[in-house]
C-alpha cells in the first residue's frame, strides 16, 4: 500500500466480516508489498501520509437527476432534468508523522433543459486537518483509527445571481464537521487483501446566512433575510478487493441526515411593498451506493472510476453521478 484518497463527509458489515474469518487468514506473515489501494470514492482515508509525501487526486464528475423523493420516501418524476458537469481537486500533504492537511477545490457547469450557467463556476472550498490516533502495522491488520476537523469556507456564488439560479454553485454555509475513520485490512483465506474503511462525521447546525436578491433558496429580486442551516450527520463504509497489483474492485455506501431550513426575510409584493416570507423546509435523508474499479500504472499513479447512485431518500433528488480521478502520489 503506498497511497490513498483523502475525501470529505461520507464500517459495521466490513467488521463483522473481518470477525467471522479465521484468525490464521490474518497472520502476520502477510505482507502488503506488491498491493496498491487507492481507496474508493467516498470515503476519506484514515491513515493519512507520511510526512513530506503529498497526494492529488482530480475528479470529473457527471451529475444527472430527473426524480425525487417525498416526504414519505416515495419516488416520483420530477418537472424537469437537472444535470452538472463537477471537478473536484483533493490536495493532502502529510504535516508530521500523525498529522495531515488538506484543501478540497472545485468548480461546476451546471444545466437544466436549455438553460445553463455561465461556464465552470468555482464551488465552495473545504480544509481538513486530521490526526492519526492509532497507526496501522506493516500487513495492515492493526486498525488505523483518526480524528478530523474540516471547514467548508462560501467561496462559491449562491445569491444576488441575477436570476440565473444555475450560476449559484454554492450555499453560502460555513459548516465546520468532526469526523471520526477507522481503516484495517483483512487477509481472506485465498491470500488476497480485502480493506475495509468507514467514516463517521458530524456537522452542528452554523449560523444564520443572509440572503439578498436571487439566491440558490430560490428568493426572488429584492429579497432580504436569512437562511438557518440544519444539522448534518453522516456515515459511510466501504470495502476494496485487491485481485492482483493492478485490480481493485471497491463497493462502498453511505447515509446522511440533515436537519430542518428555516428560511426568513421580507419581499417586494405585487403592490409593490415588503412582504414577510417565512419558510420551514423538512429535514433531508438519503442512501447511497458507489461500486467502482481502480487500476494501478504504478504503486504512484492509479484511476479509479465508478458510478454513485441514490438508493432511498427523504425529501431529496434521485442522481446517478458517474465519475472517474487520476490519483498520485508525490
Amino acid at each position: 500500500m503506498t497511497f490513498d484518497a483523502l475525501r470529505s463527509l461520507r464500517p459495521i458489515s466490513f467488521a463483522l466480516i473481518a470477525g467471522l474469518l479465521p484468525a490464521a487468514a490474518q497472520a502476520a506473515e502477510h505482507t502488503l508489498d506488491g498491493v496498491n489501494f487507492m481507496g474508493p470514492l467516498i470515503t476519506p482515508n484514515p491513515a493519512g501520509l507520511p510526512k513530506g509525501n503529498a497526494f492529488i487526486e482530480p475528479y470529473l464528475i457527471r451529475i444527472d437527476s430527473d426524480r425525487y423523493f417525498d416526504g414519505e420516501g416515495r419516488r416520483h418524476d420530477s418537472d424537469g432534468r437537472s444535470a452538472a458537469w463537477l471537478t473536484v481537486v483533493p490536495i493532502a500533504y502529510g504535516l508530521g508523522q500523525r498529522v495531515t492537511a488538506q484543501v478540497n477545490l472545485s468548480a461546476s457547469r451546471a444545466e437544466t433543459g436549455s438553460d445553463r450557467s455561465r461556464g465552470f463556476r468555482a464551488g465552495d472550498t473545504t480544509a481538513m486537518v486530521q490526526y492519526l490516533l492509532q497507526a496501522p502495522n506493516e500487513d495492515g491488520t492493526r486498525p488505523a483509527i483518526s480524528v478530523s476537523l474540516s471547514q467548508r469556507y462560501a467561496t462559491g456564488s449562491y445569491d444576488r445571481i441575477d436570476g440565473n439560479p444555475l450560476n449559484a454553485q454554492g450555499d453560502g454555509v460555513q459548516r465546520t464537521t468532526f469526523g471520526l475513520g477507522m481503516q484495517q485490512v483483512v487477509w481472506l483465506p485465498n491470500g488476497r487483501p480485502l480493506r475495509w474503511r468507514g467514516q463517521l462525521s458530524a456537522s452542528p447546525a452554523p449560523a444564520r446566512v443572509a440572503i439578498n436578491d436571487h439566491s440558490v433558496y430560490d428568493t426572488p429580486d429584492g429579497f432580504r433575510g436569512n437562511v438557518a442551516p440544519g444539522s448534518l450527520i453522516g456515515l459511510s463504509a466501504a470495502g476494496e478487493y485487491s485481485f492482483n497489483s493492478r485490480w481493485v474492485g471497491v463497493f462502498e455506501f453511505a447515509v446522511s441526515r440533515q436537519s430542518d431550513r428555516h428560511l426568513s426575510g421580507y419581499a417586494p409584493g405585487a403592490d409593490g411593498t415588503m412582504q414577510r416570507i417565512d419558510e420551514r423546509h423538512p429535514g433531508s435523508r438519503n442512501v447511497t451506493l458507489a461500486p467502482a474499479v481502480q487500476y494501478h500504472f504504478s504503486p504512484s499513479v492509479g484511476l479509479i472510476a465508478g458510478v454513485e447512485f441514490t438508493v432511498a431518500g427523504r425529501n431529496t433528488g434521485s442522481y446517478i453521478n458517474p465519475q472517474v480521478a487520476l490519483g498520485m502520489f508525490f
